[in-house]
């Protein structure tokens, strides 16, 4: 049987390469290392949430020891506090989840356990002790068996889109297969020939719920195998909401073509195990949607104003994809989710590049012509923070700064306070190798970062990363530049 390569593309750009073969599905992970025993159960608390924040867990006995708490890098949810709106539990392109006390994540790599099979772990940072440890309580255990608390099976916990998150003092996981909407996959075989796929695999999402040191997995629910699940988790004091659709294959010279069809708004009564359909999210028009944020009972959602229908061959046509961008507007609204009709709230012209950033209510975006504004999206209110040197790119929010690429463009960051205006700059970058900081939780007053890595060198200016090196560091001196991490010691790569 001959080995095979597959490519899967978004909008002509390559999102994913990997490997299909009939050999094993990972490799061994780099700094094994005995996890730290005795982490106690979490009792009591009343915090929810995932991402990055503070919340209202607290750490109770000895030892190293997973907290409850928590909130979301879009908004503070409290169930004591009150507040009964839609939270962002957990999304794509987010590594783990965390609470105030630590960071849990699942390893990008997988190792061949003892009977054979093949698995990946799930790993916990301790903030107060400075600690990672395997997410295990048995002091005589080598996670390395499927038994093992932070052992995750390949089959049924897949790495690149397990969601993790945080709610309701419980750990929770959603199994569930990548989400290939408006991709496109190309079958090769290494001797490049091509071939067609077979088009749509069905596999049934599945969410497992923990306690938050690893113990009482327990499948919680399993999802339509013939729908799949978007890269988002809203929750709220009730339950969880999910964006679920069926896809479509259409087959090509070029490739495959995947399009999501019947698309909707789901939500999940964790209490009843019940499941009922919100609303539809197919909309009339030829904007394709997608949901970036929420607030209150509000979805905001995001699309590109094309102008006209575009066919699935001018989105990976690289000229023609490039003029229809150029020519097109980015387009937010807002959708109640108990009157389901789009609002427009904001558009801007894309032809010379603009940067947004969804928090919340709060629309930020970064023009071409300098200018960084902050839109309310639930009244429309605009006003400008500051004006720069041109565009740039907003990669988050932390207090009450964005971050966003410095002027210099040597991997640093500058920091916009987003009452005042006011720019700082922080020269702060990774020790080792100069690349920018990667920012894995925002807490009320910290930040947990990779500060540093262990690398090797591999030819052609990359290099072979050996370890993440993880920290805290206080916002302040975040902003400031100053280097005070308070560093997690490492068993695991960090990723």
């Amino acid at each position: 049987m001959k080995k095979a390569i597959t490519f899967v593309l978004s909008a002509g750009i390559l999102l994913l390469l990997t490997a299909c073969s009939g050999n094993s599905p990972g490799t061994a992970s780099a700094g094994q290392a005995e996890g730290i025993s005795g982490i106690p159960v979490q009792e009591g608390g009343t915090g929810a949430g995932t991402g990055a924040g503070g919340g209202n867990g607290s750490a109770m006995g000895s030892g190293v020891e997973p907290g409850a708490g928590g909130s979301s890098d879009m908004a503070s949810y409290s169930q004591a506090g009150g507040n009964s709106g839609l939270q962002i539990l957990a999304s794509g392109g987010v590594e783990g989840c965390h609470t105030k006390d630590g960071y849990y994540y699942q390893t990008f790599e997988t190792e061949e356990l003892s009977d054979g099979s093949y698995g990946s772990h799930l790993m916990y940072m301790d903030f107060a002790a400075g600690q990672e440890v395997y997410l295990c309580s048995n002091a005589g255990c080598s996670h390395n068996s499927p038994d093992c608390t932070s052992v995750l099976p390949y089959d049924d916990f897949p790495i690149a889109s397990t969601l993790l998150f945080v709610w309701q003092d419980s750990l929770y996981l959603l199994s569930k297969m990548p989400d290939n909407d408006g991709s496109m996959q190309m079958n090769m075989d290494w001797e490049g020939n091509s071939f067609q796929s077979a088009g749509i695999e069905s596999s049934e999402a599945v969410l497992y719920r923990a306690k938050p040191d690893g113990t009482g997995r327990e499948k919680v629910y399993s999802f339509d195998p013939s729908l799949v699940l978007e890269d988002l988790v809203m929750g709220d004091e009730s339950g969880i909401y999910v964006v679920a659709k069926k896809m479509t294959a259409q087959q090509s010279a070029e490739g495959t073509y995947f399009n999501s069809t019947e698309r909707r708004l789901v939500y999940l009564d964790l209490a009843s195990a019940e499941e009922q359909e919100i609303c539809s999210l197919d909309f009339d028009g030829y904007i394709s949607w997608h949901l970036k944020g929420c607030y209150g009972r509000t979805l905001v959602l995001e699309g590109t104003d094309y102008g006209r229908e575009v066919s699935n061959g001018e989105f990976f046509e690289d000229d023609v994809y490039k003029e229809l961008y150029e020519n097109s507007r980015e387009v937010f609204a807002t959708l109640s989710i108990d009157n389901p009709e789009l609002e427009i709230r904001y558009r801007v012209e894309n032809q010379y590049g603009n940067y947004e950033l969804v928090d919340g209510n709060m629309l930020y975006t970064s023009c071409a012509d300098g200018s960084v504004k902050a839109i309310d999206l639930s009244t429309g209110a605009e006003r400008e923070i500051c004006r720069r040197g041109g565009g740039s790119y907003l990669y988050r929010k932390i207090g009450n700064r964005l971050c966003c690429d410095s002027s210099s463009e040597d991997g640093t960051f500058d920091y916009i306070d987003i009452d005042t205006g006011e720019v700082s700059h922080s020269s702060l970058v990774n020790k080792s190798l100069g690349w920018s900081l990667e920012f894995r939780a925002v807490l009320d007053s910290d930040v947990l970062v990779i500060y540093d890595c262990e690398a090797t060198p591999s030819g052609g200016g990359s290099y072979e990363i050996n370890r993440y090196q993880y920290g805290l560091i206080s916002q302040e001196d975040l902003f400031a530049g100053n280097d005070n991490y308070r560093k997690i010691n490492m068993v695991g790569k960090g990723e």
